[in-house]
């Protein structure tokens, strides 16, 4: 059973979750679901090394670690739409009128704007995950985005017109996570799945997006995300791609 719990709080950190690997090497390893939680984070790093922008003591900036017992390699894809789709409950408990999503892999979206990232790093022992550490940002009392993030971002502050209580929202994450990883223990790959793609930002609507590979820019569809967590999508020239990390981005609904 997962059970959050902080075990170590910083008023600022490079980063929690190198902080909590770190930690991993040392005389006393964190436990199973140990949660390092810091005010500030400076260094703090979403997907593809992107920075990601907190003020300080306004937003939970935090690392869970985890030590699943019998998780293989390839079912890593797994682990990013648990996370996903527990701070997507989370962010939903707190804001039910508004539609959130996940924009594939592993950020949560209100509407067309992000509030939360995930960026997870694991340890591996064959085909076996020994440790995985889980990344987390999510937008709470937020309200100085820099100009170039002001029309992509929100936070649960904006949306509801009041603060929020950082402990409180903390609690709701957590119960989330807890939740959530009760299909990973039971390995209910399916069932996590479908969940996934329920919630997919974007899913059956028009869309351009531009691969990385070539530049090209291109209109399509989301299809869905295949059994290694790779999307899918139909070009208006009916062609069903598919894109690993890093090699699609998206431009915006067409």
């Amino acid at each position: 059973m997962l059970v959050p719990k902080v075990a170590r709080s910083f008023s600022s950190v490079s980063s929690t979750n190198e902080a909590l690997i770190a930690a991993l090497n040392g005389p006393a390893s964190p436990p199973h679901g140990a949660v390092y939680l810091t005010a500030a984070q400076p260094g703090g790093r979403g997907q593809a090394g992107n920075r990601w922008h907190s003020s300080p003591g306004a937003n939970l900036t935090l690392s869970l670690l985890l030590r699943p017992d019998r998780l293989s390699v390839d079912r890593l894809p797994a682990l990013t739409q648990w996370a996903a789709l527990a701070i997507r409950r989370a962010v939903h408990t707190c804001v039910p009128v508004q539609t959130v999503s996940v924009k594939w892999p592993n950020d949560v979206y209100v509407g067309d704007r992000k509030i939360a990232g995930v960026l997870i790093q694991n340890g591996l022992r064959g085909e076996a995950v020994q440790w995985s550490v889980v990344g987390i940002g999510l937008n709470v009392n937020e309200q100085h985005f820099p100009t170039a993030l002001q029309q992509r971002a929100t936070s649960l502050r904006q949306l509801t017109g009041k603060p929020q209580a950082l402990r409180q929202v903390m609690a709701t994450l957590f119960r989330a996570l807890t939740v959530g990883y009760e299909r990973i223990e039971r390995e209910q790959w399916q069932t996590l799945r479908q969940e996934y793609h329920r919630h997919l930002y974007l899913q059956g609507v028009e869309a351009t997006f531009t691969s990385v590979a070539t530049g090209e820019p291109f209109h399509g569809v989301i299809q869905d995300t295949d059994a290694h967590g790779r999307l899918r999508i139909l070009t208006e020239r009916e062609e069903l791609r598919t894109y690993d990390l890093r090699e699609v981005e998206y431009l915006g609904r067409r």
